[in-house]
């Protein structure tokens, strides 16, 4: 029968180094393929969904930013719907983001 921890025991766990750096170099490698980029469509227009992915940033934020034209976008000439264009987003990240020295 297991029984649940209980306050202010502790387990210690030895772990051999070999262990411990395989895991580590296995995190690294889920980690960068997550941030790897989508691979890109024909196309260098993105919808509104798209940017916001492809800026990782919320409905929300992508929102205020379109409103306040803050951020470079088109819209329809009949007001429906808006496109970016991958080159121009990323020209504004690279204005709007002071580096920090650390990319390579």
């Amino acid at each position: 029968m297991r029984r649940a921890a209980q306050p202010g025991r502790e387990l210690a766990l030895v772990v051999p180094d070999e262990l411990l750096h395989a895991l580590a170099e296995r995190t690294a490698e889920l980690v960068a393929e997550r941030l790897r980029p989508a691979p890109q469509t024909g196309s260098p227009w993105l919808d509104f969904e798209g940017a916001m992915a492809y800026l990782a940033f919320s409905r929300d934020r992508l929102y205020k930013l379109t409103a306040a034209r803050a951020i470079p976008f088109r819209k329809k000439h009949d007001g429906q719907g808006l496109l970016f264009h991958r080159d121009e987003l990323d020209r504004w990240v690279e204005a709007e983001y002071e580096s920090t020295g650390c990319a390579g």
